[in-house]
């Protein structure tokens, strides 16, 4: 992710765009969300809980709304890329 770290606010809209091929999404970690937070990230198409479709699409936006959520610290990672890195962390103010 580029940057792999961007301040929002509560209730931002946040886009990522697939610039380097795919597959690529956005999975944030359970246990490094604030309380209550599952319920305020709406992710695309989700594949499970806290987890984005995949991008495979050159040029694809992957949205992820964030709805009045807690402030604090939001780690996340892409599924099929985590063993190589590809992780970023949010700060909601």
């Amino acid at each position: 992710y580029v940057p792999d770290q961007l301040t929002i606010g509560p209730s931002d809209l946040v886009r990522y765009h697939n610039k380097s091929g795919g597959p690529h999404n956005i999975a944030f970690y359970e246990d490094s969300i604030p309380k209550g937070a599952q319920a305020a990230i709406a992710v695309p198409d989700p594949m499970a809980p806290l987890s984005s479709k995949l991008a495979v699409a050159p040029n694809e936006i992957l949205e992820v709304k964030f709805n009045n959520a807690p402030k604090g610290e939001y780690k996340y990672y892409c599924t099929p890329h985590l063993a190589m890195g590809m992780k970023a962390k949010l700060t909601v103010q």
